[in-house]
């Protein structure tokens, strides 16, 4: 697998030209929202790859009638084409707030002119992509495909702003049968969780006025 794909756009934060920008943190760039952050930037980095594989082979190619395989999210995928070509589904999971830092957060500088505070900690994300096929082998190799695909790439999503992958779980091949079809659909599940940083600013306005309102709402209260 590793020796298929040309990793140097991916780990050298290029424009790959299928939407994926470096987003680092250390580069001080704010990810505004993390939860399309972690479904976007991992079914991106999943078309990536799969562009890179030779034709035949599962070759993943933008233009509908040219790709051999569907990779998207829940809601943008023909399930009634998986018959013709096989497809990986994202889903994203439960965010979690870590709360790792210093009281909860992790004060990283204060400016002395403005007051404004800039904090950063972590956020736990999960994603799960399902491998569907009509053929449970294919299900298999593609989830096999996707396992590695995150494991051996680790480094180039550090440069997207992920901290780290923190669980990859391959899950067990599953049949599903319409009613009133001799259509067999099968499904194996790969799940991500992953660490992502989340970087905010407070600024001394917001703080103080934030104290004024909950001042107000207290005084009213008590009367």
């Amino acid at each position: 697998m590793a020796s298929e794909v040309d990793s140097n756009a991916l780990l050298e934060g290029k424009d790959t030209g299928y939407g994926i920008r470096r987003q680092s943190i250390a580069r001080g760039d704010k990810i505004p929202n993390v939860a399309v952050f972690l479904k976007r930037t991992t079914l991106e980095f999943l078309q990536v790859i799969f562009s890179q594989r030779a034709p035949g082979s599962y070759h993943y190619d933008r233009d509908d009638s040219a790709t051999e395989i569907q990779i998207a999210d829940v809601h943008a995928v023909d399930l009634k084409t998986v018959g013709v070509r096989p497809a990986i589904v994202g889903v994203r999971g439960p965010l979690a707030w870590q709360g790792t830092g210093l009281g909860g957060n992790a004060l990283e500088k204060r400016d002395m002119r403005t007051g404004a505070s800039t904090f950063n900690d972590l956020l736990t994300g999960s994603v799960a992509f399902s491998c569907i096929s009509r053929e449970g082998i294919e299900a298999e190799q593609l989830a096999h495909l996707v396992f590695n695909s995150f494991k051996f790439f680790q480094p180039a999503l550090r440069k997207f702003g992920f901290h780290s992958i923190k669980s990859l779980n391959i899950g067990g091949e599953s049949l599903v049968e319409q009613e009133g079809s001799d259509d067999k659909t099968y499904i194996v599940p790969v799940y991500l969780t992953a660490l992502i940083q989340d970087r905010w600013v407070l600024e001394n306005t917001a703080a103080k006025n934030l104290e004024k309102v909950l001042v107000e709402q207290l005084t009213h209260v008590l009367r």
